[in-house]
């Protein structure tokens, strides 16, 4: 397996020749919901929008590895390291994009992650990635919490911990 090189994705996937796919960010959170949550056999299939014969081989080796990484840190208890600043919190920012992606991910195996067993749980651990990804718009309550920028910042260093947990749920047995 070739090394991670994390400048050539964020060069592809940021670049214009990225038609099929997410940003840099958006696909670093596709890739973390693929790692903490239950198992999903397509997932690279509908990272590239089933286009992925489309995408250079070297890319699609390049995430392969970097998902790789993610569930080695994750198996080591090392946590995952985002490849970005959470410089702002703010959903029109690099964890925006992020929380996007990990939205994504989540909502294409929604069945596997909603299980009965988990939900409260899920829904609890989930809350900061989804008022940061922006969807549930019309919420009043999403949109008291992006109001408060303490309390954004509040939310998003509950993140990395949180995926901590999202691993555990998924990936321990009883």
């Amino acid at each position: 397996m070739s090394a991670l090189d994390l400048d050539l994705l964020s060069e592809y996937l940021d670049g214009d020749d990225n038609e099929h796919g997410l940003d840099f960010a958006a696909t670093h959170g596709f890739l973390c919901a693929i790692a903490v949550g239950p198992a999903f056999a397509k997932w690279l299939d509908e990272l590239f929008d089933n286009n992925q014969k489309k995408v250079p081989a070297e890319i699609i080796v390049q995430i392969k590895a970097w998902l790789e990484s993610i569930r080695q840190n994750l198996a080591n208890e090392e946590g995952i390291e985002f490849p970005f600043e959470i410089e702002e919190a703010d959903v029109e920012s690099s964890l925006g994009d992020w929380s996007v992606g990990f939205v994504d991910a989540m909502f294409l195996n929604e069945d596997a992650w909603f299980t009965e067993e988990f939900e409260e749980q899920l829904v609890d651990l989930t809350l900061p990635i989804m008022v940061f990804s922006g969807v549930d718009e019309e919420d009043p309550q999403m949109e008291t919490f992006r109001r408060n920028g303490q309390l954004m910042d509040e939310l998003a260093e509950e993140i990395p911990e949180n995926l901590n947990e999202l691993y555990l749920m998924y990936h321990t047995p009883d």
